[in-house]
């Protein structure tokens, strides 16, 4: 038997039943509960390798302190150690080495995804052999921990998978213990195992193992009715009458225990190691001499006698730490003046920078704020804010969000400039945690602290930060009015709440524009710093990259000045985004300077892989794009800011379409949209269905991060469509926007050179000499980016548009090194020649079906046809036939019955808007502004199309209805009529298009076999 298990028969069969049920297929959770020193760990570990006897795999994992200990430290060490025990070749393997590349860099994570990873990891691997997990001193776990457990007991309840944890029943089980709430639900599902103290019997034999010699069965008694049984405490205790200490001396706790060796030593230790107390378990010991006022040799030479009574354990370089942490608990309950000693800790390394260096920002802003009133309020908010920023450069947002709770509570209630910063860093925070409700109220609770200030500049900076956060939907009545109500403070103009979102963002653009003006006039460079991301957020999308790159400049020079490494980094991170948008190969340049710039550990450091992973996909190395956004991809999704966990999946559907895995791609788009992170899937799922020749509709109106995606899918489906009009309209909306690239995302989506897109178009309308320009123009810009991806895509569609043999055999090489399968195979290089033609020349329409071709004279019918034609499978509206040149919009909602196209009340509030734009244009023109007029009288003439479209003769309201069915019997005619000429001139293409062709209130192309048509 282990010395460790004296008198612990009973509590170990337990366990061993408990792994038997295990071994039979049944999953559970066991907790070992007991004060502290009563053996939990013995216990278990003796467990454990009868465990491992019984051919089960046993995985631990012991927590820290969770003061100093990173986030899921325990789980961290168990998915370790399953990484060196499962099989590679097995998916628990490799999901527990993917899990481990995560969890040992020390981020906190938090969210159903993680919780499912580990779980399924813990899973996979209990299916080969029964599988023992311990977590040891779980009343030092962090919450986040604690809810991991809880998630992995509910659902391996019926897998050879036990879970057992060990923790201090004593403390936890009694408030006000931080986890006492967390521990509550798993306590109701757990079997229990709670150790007492020893009998008399396992006292004695603990006793003469731990002093060498049998003692009287009289002083085993005493030591058992002092102690309680306690093995630490009966361990403690027989030290010291094995050093020739008198019974009576003998200590009822740990304490007295402590004391008594304590006393043992020169008084200068004593007290030394109560300052050390104040420091924590874990110590550096010349941290300690400068708290004391000691030189650090004489702090050396009393440590090395605390070495030595074996209250204090030696980690080398300067490194202690307690013994155990009952010797430094025991020690911290002595201090008299606590809260003075942690203030003298912040004291001493303000006077000391170097030494500040080699405490965590996490420890030191406990410090700060454990001295309570001892320290300045005002230092003590600047250490909690600089912890907090350092634990939001590490994703750990909870961590972030305690200390910005904390520099609250030492700023007061009063409203004050510092109050509202914090509770908008608050509120940020909280976001990124997916605590919305809270986050909003903070912002709130910000929003009326700048109200009772009234200052203008600080009013701007809450409305721009608030404006922001979340989607575009998420509080935006209370988002608009502050930003009108910043507005009016910042501008001094009268201004009414916003509009429309086009309103919107100019006020949010004027804003940050003055916010920035007025930092310049007073030098105030977070502020300007502030203003400059504000303007770059407000204005961002395609036709901006200009503007973007000065603004990224100018942050990178605030960044360097005010020696704020955060602001350089994302900086710089923003200004290759704004190079490659402009067609600018210093992009290249700028990505490795902000590698070398990014500080170890910092939040960029994963926005430094993100970055590479999308450069490598750009140039064609995708195996490296695919190792990067893998790593990256882990860490996201068991990140704590889930609202961006899209971004990997964005990048990774970005890389498999641009390699031609089409069914892998749209395989991820269903993953996409089943999970409903991803805020705009269509424009992903239209592109992938566009690279297997399906049409897809693409909606209108997309946020400004989405617009470059958006436009490349317009320019997709239009050109595949052939559709003359839709062709015609994405051409003209790129056209601004030649010699650019469309990037979306802030640079996370790169969909190519704008004059790829052109080309794609003019060729789509057979006009081969523009397209032919155009994919010169394209070609030549990528392979200056030495995007060799692009340039490939260019060179095919150059040889696809001339049936080129040389070029396409040349991209067909290149393709394949590449790993492009789509232009490997040649069959997205050159076209097969057409099986059947339906294309107008002039007023004449050339048919050929069959190998026979008639010549027809241009008619409604023929023009519906050729319509249905260029998009097979697709349901068209016959009121989109009878009216091609209508909105989607209109043509939409002209399906829907016989309602009203604008009800009343959307009718009038139609006409109280005109009246409102009226005024604002007015307002413009006498200031002068005017692009601003430009901009709202665009808005006022598509108000009044749109009520030009729903209104009849008479000004009466045109029902939708009516429109339908009139659209219907009028294309259903005309597409009668053409088939009844086709019965004379080509029967046999009459009957393949009577066959596959329905008309009715929708129309559709449906042939039984896919026909290659020469449109």
């Amino acid at each position: 038997m282990r010395p460790g298990l004296f008198g612990r028969d009973h509590p170990a069969a337990l366990l061993r039943a408990e792994i038997g049920r295990v071994r039979e297929g049944n999953g559970g959770l066991v907790f070992v509960t007991g004060e502290a020193g009563i053996g939990k760990t013995s216990l278990v570990t003796e467990a454990a390798e009868w465990a491992r006897g019984e051919g089960a795999l046993v995985l631990s994992g012991s927590c820290w302190d969770s003061h100093n200990a990173p986030g899921y430290w325990p789980w961290t060490q168990v998915i370790r150690a399953l990484h060196r025990h499962a099989p590679p070749q097995r998916s628990g393997g490799e999901v527990s080495g993917e899990l481990s590349a995560l969890l040992s860099e020390g981020e906190e994570a938090d969210g159903f995804r993680l919780y499912d990873a580990v779980t399924r990891a813990l899973v996979s691997a209990a299916q080969t052999r029964p599988l023992v997990v311990i977590l040891d001193d779980l009343h030092w776990a962090d919450a986040a921990s604690l809810r991991l457990l809880e998630f992995a007991a509910q659902h391996s309840r019926f897998e050879p998978l036990l879970l057992i944890g060990t923790y201090r029943d004593v403390e936890v089980e009694v408030d006000p213990h931080p986890l006492r709430e967390l521990m509550l639900p798993l306590l109701g599902r757990a079997t229990t195992v709670a150790l007492n103290g020893l009998d008399a019997g396992a006292v004695g034999a603990l006793m003469a193992r731990t002093a060498g010699e049998q003692a009287t069965p009289e002083l085993v008694a005493e030591v058992h009715a002092r102690t309680g049984g306690n093995p630490f405490f009966v361990e403690q205790t027989a030290r010291l009458w094995r050093s020739g200490q008198p019974a009576s001396a003998i200590a009822p706790g740990v304490s007295d225990a402590v004391r008594r060796r304590l006393a043992q030593l020169p008084p200068p230790v004593a007290r030394l190691l109560s300052d050390a107390s104040v420091l924590g378990r874990r110590f550096h010991r010349q941290i300690l001499a400068a708290v004391v006022h000691q030189p650090v040799a004489q702090v050396d030479r009393m440590l090395d006698q605390a070495v030595t009574a074996r209250l204090v354990t030696s980690h080398g370089g300067g490194r202690f730490s307690f013994a155990h942490d009952l010797v430094r608990e025991t020690l911290y309950e002595s201090v008299a003046d606590a809260p003075e000693r942690h203030a003298a800790v912040v004291r001493a390394l303000d006077r000391s920078p170097a030494l500040a260096e080699r405490m965590l920002p996490a420890d030191l802003a406990g410090h700060a704020h454990l001295a309570d009133g001892a320290l300045d309020a005002g230092r003590a908010v600047a250490l909690l804010r600089a912890a907090a920023r350092d634990a939001g450069d590490r994703f750990s947002f909870e961590e972030a969000s305690t200390h910005l709770r904390r520099a609250l509570d030492r700023i007061g209630p009063e409203p004050s400039r510092e109050r509202v910063r914090v509770q908008l860093d608050l509120g940020g925070e909280l976001h990124h945690c997916g605590e919305r409700e809270a986050a909003w109220a903070m912002f709130e609770a910000a929003a009326a602290g700048v109200r009772a200030l009234g200052d203008p500049e600080l009013t701007a900076r809450v409305a721009l930060t608030v404006h922001r956060q979340g989607g575009p939907g998420e509080h935006a009545a209370f988002k608009e009015e502050l930003l009108a109500e910043a507005h009016r403070a910042v501008m001094r103009g009268a201004v009414g709440v916003p509009g429309g979102e086009r309103e919107i963002d100019l006020m949010a653009r004027e804003l940050a524009v003055r916010v920035s003006v007025l930092a310049r006039r007073d030098g105030d460079d977070d502020a300007l710093g502030f203003g400059l991301w504000a303007r770059h957020d407000v204005i961002w999308g395609p036709g901006t990259a200009r503007e973007r790159e000065a603004l990224t400049r100018e942050m990178i020079e605030v960044g360097r000045r005010s020696a704020d490494s955060d602001m350089r980094e994302y900086a710089t991170a923003l200004l290759w985004v704004a190079q490659l948008e402009q067609g600018d190969p210093a992009y290249a340049a700028t990505v490795e300077r902000l590698a070398s710039i990014t500080q170890p550990g910092s939040r960029m450091g994963i926005g430094v892989m993100i970055d590479r992973s999308i450069i490598a996909a750009f140039q064609g190395r995708f195996a490296e794009a695919e190792e990067l956004i893998a790593r990256f991809t882990e860490k996201q999704k068991h990140g704590d800011h889930q609202h961006w966990a899209f971004m990997g999946e964005h990048i990774s559907w970005s890389r498999l379409q641009a390699q031609g895995r089409f069914d892998e791609a749209a395989a991820l788009v269903e993953e996409m949209a089943a999970n409903g992170q991803h805020p705009h899937v269509d424009l992903t799922d239209a592109i992938t269905s566009a690279g297997s020749g399906k049409v897809k509709a693409v909606g209108e109106d997309y946020p400004r991060m989405f617009e470059g995606l958006a436009l490349r899918a317009r320019a997709e489906t239009a050109a595949l469509s052939g559709d003359p009009l839709a062709c015609g309209r994405v051409r003209e909306s790129l056209e601004p926007l030649r010699g650019q690239w469309l990037v979306s995302l802030y640079g996370c989506d790169i969909s190519g050179p704008v004059s790829l897109w052109l080309g794609r178009l003019a060729a789509a309308v057979g006009d081969f000499a523009t397209a032919r320009a155009d994919y010169a123009e394209a070609l030549r810009s990528a392979e200056s980016m030495a995007s060799r991806v692009w340039a490939l895509e260019a060179k095919a569609a150059m040889a696809r548009l001339d049936g080129d043999p040389r070029l396409a055999a040349e991209v067909r090489a290149e393709a394949a090194e590449l790993g492009m399968a789509h232009l490997a195979s040649g069959a997205a290089v050159v076209s097969a020649e057409p099986e059947a033609v339906f294309r107008r020349e002039g007023d004449v329409w050339s048919l050929t079906w069959g190998g026979s071709t008639v010549l027809m004279p241009d008619a409604k019918g023929l023009q519906d046809l050729h319509t249905l034609l260029g998009a097979p499978g697709a349901d068209i509206p016959a009121v989109r036939l009878l009216d091609p040149s209508g909105g989607d919009v209109v043509v939409a909602a002209r399906g829907l019955g016989g309602d009203a196209v604008l009800d009343e009340e959307a009718r009038s509030r139609y006409k109280r808007r005109l009246g409102e734009l009226d005024e604002l244009i007015d307002r413009a023109v006498a200031l002068g502004d005017d692009s601003r007029a430009a901009a709202l009288d665009l808005e006022r003439s598509a108000l009044i199309d749109e009520l030009r479209t729903a209104t009849g003769l008479g000004g009466r309201p045109r029902r939708l209805g009516d429109e339908a069915e009139r659209a219907r019997k009028t294309v259903t005619a005309r597409i009668r009529d053409t088939l009844r000429k086709l019965d004379e001139r080509h029967p046999a293409l009459a009957e393949h298009l009577r066959a596959a062709v329905s008309t009715g209130a929708t129309c559709r192309y449906g042939p039984a076999e896919g026909v290659r048509w020469g449109l």
